[in-house]
């Protein structure tokens, strides 16, 4: 019998200035996701409406999720992730200036359309090179660092830009820049260390789309995958729709508590015609900071314990919501304590515990593949949008925040379904 070759060392190879620079770019891409929570959607519901909004969200999103899974497939195959993350990160960053720049209704809406197509592809790219730069041990103390750090990208937006009294479209470009400054760290320094697929060039979207062909049909068969999945759509669908509207809700719930010259917390006034934007800036601020800091701090629970982050993560953000319509326009205070503190917590948390899972279920060789499919149901996660800005257009942005609710628990059901392997069995996949 022949000598069984000993595997190479899952460690070899990694750096921790490769490391540093994949943690960095998850700030880059936050200041696109900071600059439509607190820039653009608030601007944009208070030109023309949220309905519009949320429906170019919905198909913007809903496309990006068919072109996930293949390119994920496509990633597989030819390894130039970092190629392939350049382009999407250049796209967007462009598009993202156009927001700014561009005029009507119907531009401004075009350009949100491509910046969140690219936007989205370039997480499929950048979460795929998690493997390239922290080893199975540490992957979910890696991405846990990548969430908590990528909320200095907010912090950015919300210290440097949303109190500027400067044109909208020197906003975006601003925003823009900032976002090509942190991405380029990981353009330059990281690369795919998988070697590449054998095959011809020419057949590897073919091979792609039928590779994935094949993984949809054996995802009935992989029970716990399959509820992981549904389950992220569902947590998922809530974050999505509270990056969006976040800065919108609080705007709105406090406008009347704010017109009567009684919005104060902490000993601070809010008052003037700036009053709800500088309580947005404070809300986004105690966001931000605590969603860092629970970032790092599951980080290091979520090597071990991956599901019990996530269910955890999922309670607070259920408990955050029932805070934020409770306290939302009565109780400042209390509106940092629910919807501010809880919600940081399921935004860390989901995020974080989310993307290990996959490392864990996915077979090396595959990991685009499975990360296209965990990008399915990011990218699908959108129902929320539309069904938030419906609502809030109609009946209210409390009946709106609500309604959110009912994803969260079904997504919890889903979760006690889900079993990992055991730790022999996930260190075999290296």
């Amino acid at each position: 019998m022949a000598p069984v070759p000993t595997p190479p060392s899952t460690t070899a190879g990694f750096s921790r200035g490769k490391a540093a620079a994949w943690v960095v770019y998850d700030l880059a891409n936050t200041v696109y996701a900071a600059t439509l929570t607190f820039l653009f959607t608030p601007w944009f519901a208070d030109q023309f409406d949220r309905q519009s909004l949320g429906i170019t969200q919905t198909i913007s999103m809903a496309l990006a999720a068919i072109l996930v899974p293949v390119l994920g497939a496509l990633t597989d195959k030819t390894v130039k992730t970092r190629g392939y993350l350049t382009i999407a990160t250049l796209a967007c960053i462009a598009a993202m200036a156009g927001m700014g720049l561009c005029s009507g209704q119907a531009a401004i809406l075009g350009c949100f359309f491509v910046a969140n197509i690219t936007y989205n592809l370039g997480l499929l790219f950048y979460n795929a090179l998690l493997p390239s730069v922290a080893s199975d041990e540490r992957a979910g103390l890696v991405s846990g660092i990548g969430t908590g750090v990528g909320y200095f990208g907010t912090i950015l937006v919300l210290v440097t830009l949303l109190p500027l009294d400067i044109p909208q479209g020197q906003r975006f470009v601003a925003a823009a820049a900032m976002f090509l400054l942190f991405a380029l760290p990981c353009m330059a320094l990281v690369k795919d260390r998988r070697p590449p697929a054998p095959g011809p060039t020419g057949a590897t979207v073919h091979d792609a789309a039928r590779s994935l062909l094949a993984t949809l049909r054996e995802l009935p068969h992989h029970r716990s995958l399959l509820c992981f999945l549904l389950a992220n759509f569902c947590l998922v669908d809530v974050l999505n729709t509270a990056i969006l509207f976040f800065a919108d809700f609080t705007q709105t719930a406090f406008a009347e508590q704010a017109a009567r010259g009684e919005l104060a917390v902490f000993g601070l006034a809010f008052t003037g015609a700036n009053a709800t934007r500088d309580f947005v800036q404070l809300a986004g601020l105690c966001l931000n900071v605590l969603a860092l800091l629970f970032g790092v701090l599951l980080g290091l629970f979520t090597d071990k314990h991956p599901l019990a982050v996530m269910r955890l993560s999922a309670i607070a953000l259920l408990c955050g919501l029932l805070g934020g319509a409770a306290f939302g326009g009565s109780s400042p205070l209390g509106y940092l304590l629910t919807l501010v503190m809880l919600g940081a917590l399921g935004l860390s948390g989901i995020w974080t515990a989310g993307r290990k899972v996959i490392v864990l279920l996915a077979p090396r060789e595959r990991i685009g593949e499975f990360f296209g499919l965990y990008g399915i149901t990011v990218k699908l996660s959108v129902v929320g949008s539309t069904v938030y800005g419906w609502l809030a257009d109609t009946a209210g942005c409390k009946p709106a925040l609500l309604a959110q609710g009912i994803p969260i628990v079904i997504g919890l059901v889903l979760l006690t379904a889900v079993r990992l392997p055991a730790p022999a069995a996930a260190g075999g996949r290296a």
